[in-house]
């Protein structure tokens, strides 16, 4: 489906399927998460015929919650990487290297 005066695909999110998703890599969505889950599918369906990489993404991220302290920010929502686990709990096709292992971590 399509809205013809943006001429983007819109896709409707599942709530119920995100709330499962998110239950299973134990997250409790509040507003600020559907805040950001919203963001990051209504950007995906904008750029639908766009090769997007991570990059893009976290751009986009950064732009929207800068005012918040960006990555910071998004980092405390979803700790696991918020483009990684955005992109996973909104249902957007696995997008190449959204994980860093070497970021931020030490074994």
């Amino acid at each position: 489906m399509y809205d013809t005066v943006n001429m983007v695909r819109i896709t409707g999110l599942n709530p119920e399927e995100i709330e499962e998703r998110a239950k299973a890599i134990g997250i409790q969505l509040t507003d600020e998460h559907w805040d950001a889950i919203k963001f990051i599918k209504n950007f995906y369906d904008y750029h639908e015929d766009e090769e997007l990489e991570v990059r893009d993404f976290n751009n986009a991220i950064k732009g929207k919650y800068a005012d918040k302290g960006g990555l910071q920010y998004l980092y405390r929502l979803f700790p696991d990487g918020p483009v990684d686990t955005l992109t996973q709990l909104a249902g957007i096709s696995e997008i190449k290297n959204t994980r860093n292992p070497s970021m931020g971590s030490v074994q």
